[in-house]
């Protein structure tokens, strides 16, 4: 019991300093005097390593799928993003829906980013019985990772990133990587544009 109790502390610890870096860390990037884009809108490829041995497999199954995000720019450094994605394998189906904060380091033409992610993850095992044809469970997912950007015009950039995913689900918990390639579109600006 005092071990859980020590999770709990922690992990709202964690949290605390995470907030209190980010809202430091957007603050003093106010002064900032770059254009960054408004909105951001990825979309592509994902893979997941997806901790299928609690769910009775014998290994780990790798799914194939995608991974879409929304992302508002408070300031340069500072983001929301809204992050989805769905991996599908043999008789395995994933899905995980998550909101967070996003750190963001821009330099010429790239951009290196840390977000956390807390949300849903919707998983499904494709196991047919003779009343049903399929087992879905529902739980809670977080996130860590980041990743890199490199522009490719003024408004689409190619973006690399991965996460340590965990998720509860079937009422078990999995422990996942995933890692996902794609497209990056810019939408609006804000900042001053440099003086020629």
């Amino acid at each position: 019991m005092a071990s859980k109790r020590l999770g709990i502390v922690c992990k709202r610890t964690a949290i605390f300093l995470f907030m209190v870096f980010s809202v430091v860390t957007a603050a003093s990037s106010l002064s900032a005097g770059q254009i960054a884009p408004q909105w951001e809108f990825f979309g592509g490829y994902s893979y997941m390593r997806f901790d299928s041995p609690p769910l009775g497999y014998p290994s780990w199954s790798n799914l194939n799928g995608f991974n879409g995000e929304v992302t508002y720019n408070i300031t340069r450094r500072f983001s929301v993003t809204a992050d989805g994605s769905g991996g599908y394998g043999s008789m395995i189906t994933a899905y995980n829906y998550m909101i967070g904060p996003q750190y963001n380091l821009r330099k010429d033409k790239s951009k290196y980013f840390a977000h956390a992610f807390i949300g849903k993850a919707e998983n499904t095992i494709g196991i047919t019985t003779l009343i049903k044809s399929g087992f879905e469970s529902v739980g809670r997912a977080y996130a860590f990772g980041g990743g890199y950007d490199r522009d490719l015009t003024p408004r689409f950039t190619f973006r690399v990133m991965a996460d340590y995913l965990h998720t509860d689900t079937f009422g078990t918990s999995q422990t996942d990587v995933r890692i996902s390639t794609g497209l990056v579109f810019h939408l609006g600006h804000f900042g001053r544009r440099p003086k020629l």
